[in-house]
């Protein structure tokens, strides 16, 4: 029997698992794609599973990094080679940059991976794999089935779950651009159906779609369908989603959402200037009220985690203050706040490269960490300012705000908040943020 070993390598174990709650789906669907006479075993170091590229009993070895675990995962994969076996690698960071790959793994996927995953299989078993597989994204996902939930890591503190997959717009910071054919398309009902059954005994799930409402009228109407399944089958977990604001107009859709579980939505502010927002292409939010917003999804019970990007070029020095004002007046429950990231691939990570202001030592290439020089924040500067915003948030006046607001319209939403947002943000806190220093002195001398 053929054995593969599947990898999500990660640079840094104890960041990682005090910061990911949940868990990655894109080789649980792998292994569900490859044909029974494969023995696999998924080595997950994102929580604490180490690999030993040196020891591993495997004859392929599949990799899925991150732009921050992809050192890691070439030097695995280097040693591997030296041993004579096999290596493939796929996700974002290998589809913005696979020549860069192809120096390291025997072969590459871009794009989609369950079709090209079985092409290179077959050529695998009869010795004439090719460098480069692509993988389309705007096939139908018909046949993609369930994860295999089996591999999925038990640390995870919460499992996902995905009901689509693609995204038509094209904000200059976003990963997904890197992917061509980026067509929005569900997965069937009954497939999403079979997978929540399996995920009846947890109390929370975190749905991992880039938008849950998709972007049309049809699409509004298939979630409407899905929704009034949920409620029929009588799921007792709560969940949480992201989506556009546009869902704030939809009021019979956010009363299906709270009676089939969900509890909070993860909302794409990422600015509160226009200015900002055209500055990242995200015009689909000019002339939003984000406070009307928060406003309508709190009338629906929805909780709402506003995320916003921190150190774009119109920042000016203090506008990480005039974002703690402005997301306190909105009345969003909680924000997620990132650095401006310039991804590989991305058309921002293009024109910072261009103007010698993005770097390539992908391991510090994360939302967490200064890994650009910004117009008009130093690298101190910035990671002060993003602190002090979510200190704003992790008070004990804010948390206590929160809970009047819900104690007596819902309080299974505090439940919601007290099992994700209240950790994540106040027990990472102190790890993640307080303690965090120059990433590496090459890097802070870069910036």
């Amino acid at each position: 029997m053929t054995k593969i070993a599947m990898v999500y390598p990660s640079w840094n174990k104890e960041t990682h698992s005090a910061s990911l709650l949940y868990g990655p789906l894109a080789l649980g669907y792998l292994a569900r794609h490859t044909p029974k006479h494969y023995q696999i075993s998924l080595y997950d170091e994102y929580v604490g599973e180490d690999f030993d590229p040196h020891t591993a009993d495997a004859d392929l070895v599949a990799f899925s990094p991150i732009t921050s675990g992809i050192t890691r995962a070439y030097a695995h994969a280097d040693s591997l080679r030296e041993r004579g076996i096999t290596c493939v690698g796929g996700g974002a960071h290998v589809s913005a940059l696979p020549n860069e790959a192809l120096e390291h793994f025997d072969a590459v996927i871009v794009g989609e991976g369950e079709a090209p995953w079985k092409q290179f299989l077959q050529d695998f078993e009869q010795g004439k794999t090719q460098p480069t597989y692509f993988g389309r994204m705007d096939v139908s996902l018909e046949h993609l089935g369930t994860p295999r939930r089996d591999l999925i890591h038990p640390n995870y503190s919460y499992p996902t779950l995905m009901t689509s997959r693609g995204c038509p717009y094209s904000c200059s910071f976003c990963y997904l651009t890197v992917y061509k054919n980026r067509k929005h398309r569900m997965i069937p009902h009954d497939t999403i159906l079979e997978d929540m059954d399996s995920l009846r005994r947890h109390p929370l799930v975190v749905v991992t779609d880039e938008n849950f409402i998709g972007y049309s009228e049809r699409d509004i109407e298939d979630r409407k369908v899905l929704l009034e399944k949920m409620i029929r089958r009588g799921y007792k977990f709560h969940w949480g989603c992201q989506s556009t604001i546009g869902l704030y107009k939809e009021s019979e859709l956010m009363t299906l959402m709270h009676r089939a579980g969900c509890r909070a939505v993860f909302l794409g502010f990422e600015a509160v200037q226009e200015d900002s927002l055209a500055e990242v292409n995200k015009r689909h939010n000019f002339g939003v009220d984000y406070k009307e917003v928060v406003r309508a999804l709190h009338d629906h019970k929805l909780g709402v985690i506003a995320s916003c990007i921190l150190g774009l070029d119109s920042h000016q020095p203090g506008y990480h203050k005039t974002l703690i004002q402005s997301l306190k007046e909105t009345k969003a429950d909680f924000p997620r706040v990132f650095l401006m990231t310039a991804w590989p691939g991305t058309q921002l990570f293009k024109n910072l490269e261009r103007q010698g202001r993005a770097s390539r030592d992908w391991k510090h290439v994360r939302k967490d960490m200064p890994s650009i020089r910004y117009k008009h924040y130093s690298h101190d500067e910035i990671l002060k300012a993003r602190e002090e915003v979510i200190h704003a948030f992790a008070s004990m006046v804010h948390i206590s705000r929160v809970v009047g607001r819900w104690l007596f319209k819902d309080r299974s939403i505090i439940l919601f908040f007290i099992y994700i947002a209240f950790r994540n943000m106040i027990l990472g806190r102190t790890k993640r943020f307080r303690g965090v220093k120059a990433p590496h002195s090459s890097l802070q001398k870069f910036l």
